[in-house]
């Protein structure tokens, strides 16, 4: 959940906001229910819910169904208002929150159909499937009907009505979307192309390296066989996801302290409060599991049970891709590859908080839905009006279900496989250790198979597959890359490439390979049998192996005179870490940051950026990838280098002496880029401020383990994305696992920042409690949940 902007006038016209704000303020707490016994409904059999001090709920239940049951009740006891805020924006509603400022995220959601997608995927569901995900919804809807309006619906004025099977299913697929961003770097590509020449393009967004190094090795590496821009920009704002980056890896037991495997994960999501994950214990006869969910969707996505443990990252493959339509001249019909097919239309009309409806026209062509409005007909080679449509496999109508929830009792790498095989809405790489000492990496979700090389552009809907059309063939999860027991004992995924690129069968926007290299270089040298305290360690890391070639290359290239001399003195003796208190962190990345800048000016002719702006700030090699640009640019040219290299560190200098004075002992990077676990009101006045927890100093970059999100071309930049939690898991008899949240477990509008908040911070890790004693040794509060004789319902 994240800031909408301009929300202060839509909280003015909120029924009650004053009222609500002096009640949270003044009055005694309005919590959660977490202890006592209550009688309800939808389970078969006594289900207690004890709160370690950690404020982690673990639910002990006599069955399967009445654990998820359990699972359900306490999430949305903890994020009640986080998982409704999530409901609305999947299916389009935001603008009947906070007035007309949610109407562009509510455009693109409303477009991409999400809400009428999840009617039909729930509508094609199975008996067996609805009975598996019955229990979970019955949990959520008996902790509305019994909790506390949270403050921000009587805030907002706002009714929280009961949850449905397919509000989960939209928010799943909203989520898996905004987590695949091909189609937006394929439409940037094509704006920066078309503005500034493909030679322009060339040298900004070169492909990536064939040497990256990958998850999966060269042989053997697929399947089983071989063992419109602001839209997105306001919607991934309105619930803080800024796209999907995050690092995991699993260890042979052969490499261990114990002998045991372990598994290690962090996702990496934009920083808010309450944060994206929830964790939770589950106890049942059929398994004991622990980890992180998200509020909303059944199951443990980062976890372990007393067999085996999993974790994803993002896969980064291009299941969402743009398609160039021309249209006719009445905007009726589409060009396809065999002649034209009509446009479908659909007429809806969007509620407005404190206003009047507004109307919105939704168009459909055979790829899908049209996400931008129609491209100059002047800049077209033909006649017909042009505009970009989106083919995204997420809008099948088909969902994961309950796939998620049958790692719960995986025993195996089979029953894993077999789990996240039938994970369709999510595109993500899960890394994998189980009790055996197997450890490896599989690749859930769909993709399009086609050319890399093809696929980084937009596909034209006249042409065939293989001279730039829309692919036809899928990648399905039984051909998604894997590997196992790999020969050295490590597996690692950090959003770099899957497979080498000359066995690559589908594209991607995959990042910079600097984590993975970093991660898997940590794990190998450790100093003796690796712990699970080393690769607490690791998660820490904030060296970025880029950043500091780059200042290397500047002490040996910049001129010398009697300012920049003492800089390059501190550049010459760093060795990478971007630590908060470093000065030397500030000077090097706003070296980079003014370097990029002029390096922009020059190949865009220093030409204003009205809509490539956007377009450059949307690229990962603008990003996330900019610290291997401008050592290539570098190599490339090192008598160019000297100049741009000499201007670059006077005029960051420059800037970081108006920001914090003369003397770079204050120029530390944890200054430059403060971090705030941000509320979805933190642009209100005053208000903000109370709702989100911060600001912090933070260190780090997108190339640091530790990430702290891209420099853009804003050195003051907030930071993008942080790890959202941390997990390692030792896979001994009985397995071990330590956690951290950024940000607390139950949300409390008054209170944001707490214990869980303060570790993160720190970098510690706490224990996820298994053991029933110790539980109740841990301050803990003890729920009972009584039966009724109704069972829960399945439509």
């Amino acid at each position: 959940m994240r800031r909408v902007p301009g929300m202060l006038s839509a909280l003015r016209r909120a029924a009650g906001a004053a009222g609500a704000l002096a009640d949270e303020m003044l009055l005694p707490r309005r919590r959660p229910l977490a202890s006592g016994r209550i009688a309800l409904d939808g389970i078969d059999a006594r289900v207690e819910i004890l709160r370690d001090r950690y404020a982690v709920p673990h639910v002990f239940a006599r069955s399967a169904g009445d654990a998820l049951f359990g699972m359900g009740f306490a999430q949305a006891s903890d994020r009640l208002w986080q998982m409704h805020w999530s409901r609305f924006a999947a299916t389009g509603r935001i603008a009947s929150l906070v007035g007309e400022r949610g109407l562009p995220a509510d455009r693109l959601t409303r477009t991409l159909g999400l809400a009428r997608v999840a009617e039909e995927a729930w509508q094609r569901s199975g008996e067996d499937e609805r009975r598996q995900v019955a229990p979970y919804l019955a949990g959520i809807n008996a902790a509305i009907e019994r909790s506390p309006r949270p403050f921000e619906a009587r805030l907002l004025g706002a009714e929280i009505g009961p949850w449905r099977a397919e509000d989960s299913i939209a928010w799943s697929k909203l989520l898996s979307f905004l987590l695949g961003t091909a189609w937006e770097q394929q439409i940037a590509r094509t704006r920066i192309a078309a503005e500034f020449g493909p030679g322009a393009l060339d040298e900004i967004d070169p492909p990536l390296p064939a040497d990256s190094r990958t998850v999966a090795p060269p042989c053997g590496s697929l399947g089983p066989a071989g063992d419109a821009l602001e839209a997105a920009a306001a919607l991934r704002d309105a619930l803080g996801i800024a796209g999907g980056a995050s690092n995991n890896w699993a260890i042979a037991g052969n490499r261990t302290e114990s002998g045991a495997p372990i598994l290690a994960c962090d996702p990496h999501l934009s920083p808010v409060t309450p944060p994206h994950a929830h964790f939770i214990h589950l106890h049942c006869p059929e398994f004991d599991a622990g980890g992180a969910g998200i509020p909303g969707m059944p199951g443990i996505i980062w976890g372990h049970n007393d067999r085996i443990a999993w974790g994803p990252t993002a896969s980064m493959q291009a299941a969402n891709i743009a398609v160039a339509e021309e249209l006719s001249e009445d905007g009726g019909s589409s060009r396809a590859e065999h002649g034209w097919t009509p446009v479908e239309q659909i007429d809806e009309q969007i509620e407005v908080a404190g206003g009047s409806s507004v109307p919105l026209r939704i168009r459909r062509t055979l790829n899908g839905p049209i996400i931008s409005g129609e491209i100059d007909a002047s800049a077209a080679p033909t006649a017909e009006r042009r505009a970009f449509s989106l083919n995204s496999l997420v809008l099948r109508p088909a969902h994961s279900g309950a796939a998620i929830t049958r790692l719960l009792a995986a025993r195996d790498w089979d029953e894993f496989s077999a789990a996240v095989g039938a994970v369709g809405d999510f595109n993500l790489c899960f890394g994998y250790a189980d009790a055996d000492g197997r450890i490896g990496m599989r690749v859930s979700g769909a993709a399009h198979r086609g050319s890399p090389e093809l696929l980084r552009f937009p596909a034209a809907a006249w042409l065939p597959p293989d001279q730039g059309g829309v692919p036809t063939a899928i990648i399905k999860p039984s051909e998604q890359p894997c590997v196992l027991d790999p020969p050295d004992g490590i597996a690692v995924s950090a959003n770099n490439p899957l497979t080498p690129a000359g066995d690559a069968e589908f594209g991607g926007e995959f990042l910079d390979s600097a984590r993975a290299e970093r991660i898997h270089s940590l794990i190998a040298e450790t100093d003796g049998p690796h712990s699970p305290a080393d690769s607490a360690r690791i998660q820490l890391d904030q060296t970025d192996l880029r950043l500091a070639e780059f200042a290397r290359r500047a002490s040996d290239l910049a001129e010398r005179d009697a300012a920049t001399a003492p800089l390059l003195e501190l550049l010459a003796g760093w060795d990478g870490e971007m630590a908060a208190d470093s000065a030397a962190a500030a000077i090097a990345a706003g070296t980079a940051v003014e370097y990029r800048r002029e390096a922009l000016r020059e190949i865009l002719g220093g030409r204003p950026l009205p809509t490539a702006a956007t377009a450059i700030s949307t690229l990962d090699i603008f990003s996330a990838r900019a610290g291997s640009w401008a050592l290539a640019r570098i190599d490339a040219d090192p008598a160019r280098a000297k100049s741009e290299l000499s201007d670059a560190l006077r005029a960051a200098a420059e800037t970081l002496a108006g920001r914090f004075g003369p003397e770079p002992a204050a120029w530390r990077w944890g200054r430059c880029r403060e971090l705030t676990l941000a509320h979805a009101f933190a642009d209100v006045p005053l208000l903000g401020k109370w709702l989100s927890a911060g600001p912090f100093p933070a260190g780090g970059t997108a190339d640091t383990i530790n990430q702290s999100g891209v420099l853009g071309l804003d050195l003051f930049a907030a930071p993008t994305a942080a790890p959202a939690l941390r997990l390692v898991v030792e896979l001994s008899d009985p397995p071990s696992a330590q956690f951290v949240l950024a940000g607390e477990q139950a949300a409390d509008a008054m209170r944001p920042a707490g214990p869980m908040t303060d570790a993160w911070l720190k970098g510690r890790l706490l224990p996820l409690l298994r053991d029933r004693a110790e539980i109740e040794r841990s301050r803990s509060r003890r729920l009972v949940l009584e039966p009724t004789s109704r069972a829960p319902s399945v439509d």
